[in-house]
C-alpha cells in the first residue's frame, strides 16, 4: 500500500508538471516537482521490491487477489488525498481575482488550488444545476448516451 501511495504521489507529480497545473504541484517550483515525483517513485520502487522478498503464494501467507486489489485502492486513494490536501496548502495563495467562467475542470488547476477550484464548480452547480449539467452533458458527441445504453443491453442479453 505504502508503494502505490507513494508510485500515485510521485506519478500527480509528473503529470502535473508536463499539465502545467500549478496548484496540484506540492513543491513550488516545477523543475524540483518533477524531480520529487521521479524521486518518490524510485523510492518507493526500490523499497518494495529490495526490502524483502514479495513472491510469495497466498496459500503460504501472501496476500490473496482480493486483498491486494483492496491494498492498490486504497494506496491509491490516500496518495490522491494527500497530494490534494497539501499542495491545496502550499498553494493557498492560488486565489485569481478574475477567473475566465468559461475555465472549467483541471484548467482551474492552473489559477487556483483544488479546494477553491471545488468550491466555486459547487456554487455554480447550486445557483442553476440544471443550467450546469446542460452544460457539461452538451460537449458530448450527439447520441452517445443512447449508443452505450444500446451497447450495455446487447452486451447482457
Amino acid at each position: 500500500m505504502i508503494f502505490v501511495c507513494g508510485s500515485t504521489i510521485g506519478s500527480i507529480q509528473i503529470a502535473s508538471y508536463f499539465g502545467n497545473l500549478r496548484a496540484l504541484l506540492i513543491l513550488r517550483s516545477r523543475i524540483a516537482s518533477i524531480l520529487f515525483g521521479l524521486g518518490i517513485i524510485a523510492a518507493s520502487i526500490s523499497w518494495f521490491f529490495l526490502s524483502e522478498d514479495r513472491n510469495i503464494n497466498d496459500t503460504v501467507g501472501g496476500l490473496d487477489a482480493n486483498s491486494q486489489a483492496v491494498g492498490f485502492f486504497v494506496g491509491a486513494l490516500i496518495g490522491t488525498l494527500l497530494t490534494l490536501i497539501i499542495s491545496s496548502i502550499i498553494n493557498f495563495d492560488l486565489k485569481p481575482s478574475n477567473i475566465n467562467k468559461n475555465i472549467g475542470g483541471l484548467d482551474l488547476l492552473r489559477k487556483q488550488n483544488y479546494f477553491l477550484a471545488i468550491k466555486d464548480e459547487y456554487l455554480v452547480f447550486r445557483n442553476d444545476w440544471k443550467v450546469y449539467l446542460t452544460k457539461q452533458c452538451t460537449d458530448l458527441p450527439k447520441n452517445i448516451i443512447h449508443e452505450l445504453v444500446k451497447g450495455i443491453i446487447v452486451k447482457f442479453r
